[in-house]
């Protein structure tokens, strides 16, 4: 019993951290062109090589949070009290 006391004390007496995780996590972009072209194969090409690549408006981000993993943590504090 004594024991457990001084462990719950020790536990109350600790001073809280701050942390700055860094985490990865895969999601899907969804992007719309507006594209002139001649043809419909003409304008997805022109995505496809890369002539507007990055033009287009992103108009979703679906994340898959199950595919979330830690990269990087760093201490950056003790708090006070």
């Amino acid at each position: 019993m004594h024991l457990q006391i001084l462990l719950c004390n020790d536990i109350i007496k600790k001073k809280m951290k701050v942390f700055r995780i860094t985490t990865e996590v895969k999601s899907t972009k969804t992007i719309q062109y507006i594209v002139e072209a001649n043809s419909q194969e003409e304008a997805e090409l022109k995505i496809i090589v890369g002539e507007e690549r990055g033009e287009g408006e992103e108009v979703d981000d679906d994340i898959e949070w199950g595919t979330e993993i830690l990269t990087k943590t760093k201490f950056i504090e003790d708090l006070e009290d």
